[in-house]
Parts: C-alpha cells; structure tokens; sequence
C-alpha cells in the first residue's frame, strides 16, 4: 500500500509540474506577445492577406487547371499589374488632388474658425478651450488630423511590410501549417488542424467580402464627390474606400477631411458632403454588405463596435484596421477549441 501511495503522490507531482510548466509557458507567451505586439499584429495581417491571396490562386489553380503554384504566380503578377497601372494612369491625379486637399483643408478650418468666433456662447468656450492649453481654437482638430496622418504612414510602412510576409506565407502555407503541427503533441494535431481550416475558411470569406464592400464604397462616394462638385473627388473617395476597412469608426473619419475640404468650398457644400456619406453608408450597411458578407462571417454589430474601440485603446490606433478580423479569428478559436468539444454529436445545434 505504502509503494502504491508513493507511486500515486509521484504521478500527482508529475501531473502537477507538468501544468505548471504549462501555465508558465501560457504566460511567458502571453507577456511575449504584449510586448512584441506591433509584431504580432504585423504577423496577423500578413497571415489575413496570404489567406485571401491563397484562397484566390487556389480558386485560379482550380479553374484553369494550372496548378496552385502557377495560381498563385498570376495572382503576385496581377496585383503588382494593377498597382504599376494605378500608379501610372492616376499617380499625377492624386498628387495633384493631395496637395489641393493639403491646401484647403486649413482653409476649411479657418472658416470654421470665425464662424465659432462670430457667435458669443462660442467664445466662451474657445476661452475654455484655450486655457486648456490646446494651441488655438480648433488645435484640437488639427491636432487630430495630425495624428490622422501620422497613423496612416504608420500603417501604411506596416501593409507594406505585411505583404511581403504574406508573398512567403502564401507561397508554401502547407509548409508553415505542417511545420507548426510538428510542434504539437500526436493528440492535439488533429484539433489544431481543424482550427487552421476554420480559420482559413472564415478569414478569407470575410476578406474577399471586405474587399467587395471596400470597392463599392470608395466609388460610391468618389462618384457622389463628384457629383456634388468637389474637385479632390478621387483622393477622397479613395480615402473613404480604404477607412470603410474599419467598421463604423471608419466612415466617421472618412468624412471629417472631406467636409473638410468641401467648407472651403462653401458651407452648402460641407453639408452636401456629410449627407452624401450618411446616403453611402445607410446603404453600405443596410444593403451592400449584408449580401456580401454572409451571415458566417458577419460579426454582430455591438461585437464590431466593441472590438475596434478595445483594439484601438490596448493596442493603439493602427490596431483599429485589424479589429475586425481579430474578434473573427478568437470567435473561431473558442468554438473550434471550446464550444465543439462539448457538444456531443447527438446534442450539436446550430449557434
């Protein structure tokens, strides 16, 4: 009895060790991650682009009974065509038109400026304001603007640097899924599997769907710009094409430069603006991508909403692009991990 008590209290220690080392490891990762978040972040995005990127040479590979290899070359090709082609037939347009934006918008600014300061209860408050120290009347709107832009360069290095690690990861993705589930204990491999399959599957749909609204929105309001007279209409209907990436948050700053630059137009037209981008995103939200994007890859949208503020105060504003795509990606993992292993067969119901 003696020698079975002492093999049991061995077996409880080693049982004990070994979820310790665990723990240890779970939070070692944990603190890893934190402070090398901008590289994880990096890392997603690069991961979400060479799902899309890989979804797509597949879908070529498949088609055109070319291989997924040759699938992919024309997919790199096609994207380094379209960005040549951009760049040649409209780079003079849009440097044009950013330089005017840069121009009017402190024009715009100014006019907003004495307009507050035509009006009595309003300089009180610029009284309050300036006391607050922030540099002038409305130096907490260029204050933001600023930031605005320095975001966008930020994030702007950092797509760069993703999709040359989503070329890699797309390249050979089998390589990388095997070589990590090498890592992984015999009984976890199979679950694991199933977590990248799922991921894969539901960040390229969401992706392609993502883009398919991104596109519709950058010439729904390049063509309403235009049609209201604005004279930077690409620049900003480009600008509000690429901030619709973001939900919610996004169309509320596409908007502020526009209106913006449409103020040094005339103060009729800074109000066309704003109702042509409440018309575009009504439309956007209510039509546009409830048929694109399915209801498996839609996030509901307190779910949306939460992930982009918590994204944007933990991990700073670029983080805010990735909001969406993050909350997908723990949502899969949890049921992947969590919810499907509880769920018998004979008991699973449609969540």
């Amino acid at each position: 009895m003696r020698r079975d008590d002492q093999a049991s209290n061995r077996n409880t220690l080693g049982l004990f060790i070994e979820k310790a080392a665990l723990l240890l490891a779970m939070t070692g990762a944990a603190v890893a991650a934190w402070i090398l978040r901008d590289v994880v972040l990096i890392l997603f995005g690069a991961l979400v682009l060479a799902i899309g990127m890989s979804a797509v040479a597949r879908l070529l590979g498949n088609r055109m009974r070319i291989g997924y290899a040759a699938g992919f070359s024309v997919v790199v090709l096609t994207g380094l065509i379209l960005i040549g082609a951009i760049g040649w037939f409209f780079g003079a347009a849009i440097g044009e038109q950013l330089d005017e934006v840069a121009r009017k918008i402190p024009t715009g600014l100014q006019w907003l400026t004495d307009q507050i300061e035509a009006r009595p209860y309003a300089r009180d408050l610029l009284a309050k304001l300036q006391t607050a120290d922030l540099s002038g009347p409305t130096g907490w709107i260029a204050s933001a603007l600023a930031a605005s832009v320095r975001t966008s360069v930020a994030a702007a290095g950092s797509l760069v640097v993703m999709a040359i690690i989503a070329v890699y990861l797309a390249a050979q993705p089998q390589r990388y899924k095997i070589g990590i589930l090498r890592l992984l204990s015999p009984a976890m491999r199979a679950r694991v599997s199933r977590l990248f399959d799922a991921e894969a599957n539901i960040l390229g749909r969401w992706f392609a769907g993502q883009l398919a609204v991104m596109a519709t929105v950058g010439i729904l309001s390049g063509l309403g710009l235009w049609a209201l007279g604005i004279r930077a209409a690409l620049v900003l209907g480009l600008v509000g094409g690429l901030l619709s990436f973001v939900p919610y948050v996004g169309a509320v700053i596409a908007a502020v430069p526009a209106t913006l630059f449409a103020l040094a137009q005339g103060p009729y037209y800074a109000a066309a603006v704003i109702a042509m981008y409440v018309a575009v995103h009504f439309i956007e939200g209510n039509f546009i991508t409830p048929i694109i994007q399915s209801e498996a890859t839609a996030l509901p949208p307190v779910v949306s909403l939460l992930s982009v503020i918590s994204c944007g105060l933990l991990l700073g504003p670029q983080a805010v692009f990735l909001a969406a795509p993050l909350a997908l990606f723990f949502i899969t993992a949890i049921e992947v991990l969590y919810v499907e292993p509880v769920i018998t067969p004979e008991k699973k119901v449609e969540l």
